[in-house]
């Protein structure tokens, strides 16, 4: 943030590789048009560079940007002629709405961390914890295909599954509150 607000053009592109591709499709679950989304993204990344010397006051930057795309995805529905289609969904789910924006900051958030924890296991616990809990392939598939023993499969993805949980233990009481949302 602070590189960003002293203009730096490096920082500048690092956010925009970091988020770019997460915030076009944000903006592709309301508007199903790719080029009006990639529009909509690089607008946004105008804005902030320039308003880059107010930078340091923004909190989140992620929640900012998602914000911001939200904002301009909904201003281009109703600058489309959506108008009266948005105020009744509006009416219909104003609260829903709200949470689903909250739920994907979260998730955007939280598939971040999960990456970071990943980086913490053997490539042979990563490989049966995403084969076997991200991918649904079952056990014993992995072992033939890993050229290992069901045992090594179970042992393996139990530690993973034991590192991720110490990773993640601060994150989990927030996991739990937007379950209960």
């Amino acid at each position: 943030m602070v590189e960003l607000s002293r203009g730096s053009d490096g920082a500048f592109r690092e956010l925009f590789d970091t988020y770019y591709k997460d915030l076009v499709l944000f903006a592709g679950t309301y508007i199903r048009d790719l080029a009006a989304c990639e529009d909509i993204v690089q607008q946004q990344f105008v804005n902030l560079w320039e308003k880059r010397g107010e930078a340091g006051v923004i909190l989140s930057l992620k929640s900012f940007l998602l914000k911001s795309v939200q904002n301009a995805c909904l201003s281009e529905l109703r600058h489309l002629g959506h108008e009266n289609k948005y105020a009744e969904w509006m009416a219909e789910t104003p609260t829903i709405y709200a949470r689903e924006t909250e739920e994907y900051i979260f998730y955007s958030e939280l598939q971040e961390l999960l990456q970071e924890a990943l980086e913490h296991l053997t490539p042979i616990q990563r490989k049966c914890f995403e084969m076997n809990r991200l991918q649904g392939v079952k056990q014993q598939q992995i072992a033939e295909e890993l050229n290992v023993s069901l045992r090594t499969v179970e042992l393996r993805t139990a530690e993973a599954l034991k590192i991720l949980r110490s990773y993640l233990k601060h994150y989990f009481s927030l996991v739990i509150f937007f379950l209960q949302l």
